[in-house]
């Protein structure tokens, strides 16, 4: 299941503003919230393109959401030094 960053940020048990502070000064996003290009189709993190109407202009404006994939919950895990514990399914 992919995740946006709010969303992986719970997942790892520490808060969302923590979390995009943390990836900031790890250069994996910019200044802006833009996702590093260095990072992109990696595998882990990707931008999903969104849109939403904006009555003041009377058009759609378009914006982009990070999001985790499973992996990269993982590997954002490794990165911040978290230790995540599975639960196996066979039990």
């Amino acid at each position: 299941m992919n995740r946006d960053l709010d969303q992986a940020a719970a997942v790892l048990g520490i808060g969302p503003r923590k979390l995009r502070s943390r990836l900031r000064e790890m250069g994996v996003i910019d200044h802006e919230g833009n996702l590093a290009a260095a990072y992109r189709d990696k595998g882990h993190l990707y931008v999903d393109t969104r849109q939403r109407w904006n009555p003041s202009i009377g058009n759609w404006t378009s914006y982009g959401v990070i999001m985790s994939t499973e992996r990269g919950i993982e590997w954002l895990a490794g990165l911040l030094g978290i230790t995540i514990t599975r639960k196996d399914k066979a039990a």
